[in-house]
């Protein structure tokens, strides 16, 4: 089989690597490295993807490899759907001083910027992704699950260019020509918030920044395998951090070869990994974050009030967590991750009252367990030291998991002051029933990767009384950090389909205003150097900060995000 075969294949596997395995394009069998008819490609000069046909046998989840090799899944972060959605409403625009600027004599609309979306795709035929000629302002879309044309250095998916897309717009029949079409509308819908085309001077619609141009990536699902190992649910999108992370370096091709600055909207996220910033996708994304004209802007996720996270402090004395699951839940994978030196020990105990008794972050150790009197199955992998954290971790596979309260007894060898362990249970959309901690811990919610160090976090918050949105996650992260930068408006947002909520629609309202600073600083010349480091300082400047609230704050971050204040408090600087 060709590299592009294995690439596209179901039965293959993929991992994240960031360094080069012997006679990687060897295609006989690796037996040391557990691989064979396998081949790399590459994504940036430090991180791999590699495509492997697994041997027969070999489990989906870590088995020999490591904890950072195995792509995560991701899902969509938009909660809810509001009546009466089709009314536009500018207010979450005008309150983050993005509407005020539209209009001169700044008139900051994007112009000369291109906006990336990573997503469920676009409804290229809507009104707002035209310009004022009838073209689409779409410059391309790659489809990844389409076979066909890859663009150019990629191996699977198809890509449409404008060209493609404009005959398809004077077509009766469009699809016909671009076939992608975005079936589930959360990308349509962001799109639309971040960068939808003014329909007419009476605001019928307006998008952040309407005269910007779009590249949109349409992400395949996660392979069969993925979503059997995280036991994800049935028709609930998630996507592989693998074609995430190719989708990335798609966007950032166009800012090389047309030498123009690009702003980066992620509107998903995950539980998985150590909330510090450390998978392979946050790594990148830093890569990419550094460079010049670029900004990459990431919704915070919705997590703060679902009940996924625990947090306790490292000691000697014996400390419970109790766990409640759901009705009829088929399974999930739960992660406990330790900060060092000391060890813990963990005991596991079943609604039916068995136990696991000394449960120890042991080095590359997988174990199964069965019930007597419980139809589970738990399996635990165990890591005494994972490699990008420095932080053991205990993986805990539940299949078919008994209804009730679990409960885990969890105490240090050595109690470090200061240290924590924190348990994560997937997010809400990736779980089966309504399972939660019973004394969670709403702060370290932030999902991955709003903790990268590099992009722009952004949590939610209703711009009608100003107050935070319970859901939204919330900072900082596990190794301390602040995160998130910003809040921004994301209750009620009026999109082309209609009014939703979420964080990924705050992420895209602040990503339209990135694509404001954008066009000031490097099209207009004000600041040709700029990057996302200089976005954040300019942003804020102009945070609205409420009385009485400390920043850095775990919720607000630096505070509301407004670029009217930003160019006032410039202007005063000059």
């Amino acid at each position: 089989m060709t590299c592009e075969e294995k690439v596209n294949a179901k039965e293959f596997r993929e991992l994240l690597r960031d360094y080069k395995i012997v006679d990687v394009d060897n295609p006989e069998t690796n037996v040391s490295e557990g691989l064979y008819d396998y081949c790399r490609v590459a994504v940036d000069t430090d991180l791999y993807i590699i495509y492997f046909r697994p041997v027969e046998g070999m489990p989906a989840g870590i088995g020999s490899f490591s904890y950072y090799e195995i792509p995560k899944c991701y899902g969509l972060m938009q909660q809810e759907e509001a009546e009466n959605g089709q009314i536009f409403d500018s207010l979450a625009l005008s309150d983050a001083g993005i509407l005020q600027l539209q209009q001169e004599p700044l008139s900051l609309t994007g112009q000369g910027v291109i906006m990336g979306f990573i997503d469920t795709g676009i409804r290229y035929t809507q009104d707002v992704f035209r310009n004022g000629a009838g073209g689409s302002r779409i410059l391309s879309i790659w489809d990844q699950t389409i076979s066909g044309q890859p663009p150019e250095g990629f191996l699977y998916g198809t890509e449409y260019v404008r060209e493609q897309i404009e005959e398809a717009l004077l077509s009766e029949t469009p699809r016909d020509i671009v076939p992608s079409w975005d079936t589930d509308g959360h990308g349509t819908a962001i799109a639309s918030v971040a960068a939808g085309s003014m329909l007419d001077e009476g605001r019928r619609f307006v998008g952040a920044a309407p005269d910007c141009d779009i590249v949109v990536v349409k992400l395949r699902e996660a392979k069969q395998y993925l979503r059997d190992y995280y036991i994800l649910p049935d028709g609930v999108p998630a996507f592989s951090e693998t074609d995430i992370v190719m989708a990335v370096k798609y966007l950032e091709s166009f800012a090389v070869a047309r030498e123009r600055p690009v702003v980066i909207c992620l509107g998903i996220g995950s539980n998985y990994g150590s909330h510090t910033g450390s998978s392979a996708l946050d790594r990148y994304l830093n890569t990419i974050a550094q460079r010049r004209s670029r900004a990459i802007v990431v919704c915070g996720g919705n997590e703060g009030a679902s009940g996924h996270h625990y947090m306790g402090l490292s000691a000697t004395t014996p400390h419970t967590v109790e766990m409640r699951v759901g009705e009829n839940d088929r399974g999930f994978v739960m992660e406990v991750w330790a900060e060092g030196p000391s060890r813990y020990r963990m005991t596991m105990r079943t609604p039916g009252g068995e136990t696991i008794n000394r449960i120890t972050g042991s080095d590359r150790r997988t174990e199964m367990y069965t019930f007597v009197f419980d139809r589970t199955i738990v399996t635990i992998d165990s890591f005494l030291l994972e490699e990008t954290t420095g932080r053991s971790l205990l993986i805990f596979r539940f299949e078919r998991p008994t209804q009730g309260v679990w409960t885990f007894t969890i105490e240090a060898d050595i109690a470090i002051a200061g240290a924590s362990y924190n348990m994560w249970l997937p997010i809400g959309e990736f779980m089966h029933s309504d399972t939660y901690f019973l004394r969670p811990e709403p702060d370290i919610t932030l999902t991955t990767p709003a903790m990268a160090e590099g992009v722009i976090s952004i949590t939610a918050y209703n711009d009608r009384d100003g107050g935070f949105y319970e859901r939204s996650g919330r900072g900082f992260t596990a190794d301390r950090r602040i995160k998130p930068e910003f809040a921004a408006p994301g209750v009620d947002i009026s999109t082309s389909l209609g009014k939703r909520t979420g964080s990924s629609l705050a992420a895209a309202i602040a990503a339209g205003a990135a694509a404001q600073m954008m066009q000031w600083a490097v099209v207009e010349r004000n600041y040709p150097l700029a990057s996302g480091r200089e976005l954040k300082y300019y942003l804020a400047l102009g945070a609205v900060r409420e009385s009485g609230i400390e920043y850095p704050s775990r919720e607000w971050g630096l505070g509301k995000i407004n670029v009217q204040h930003t160019f006032r408090e410039l202007a005063g600087l000059f």
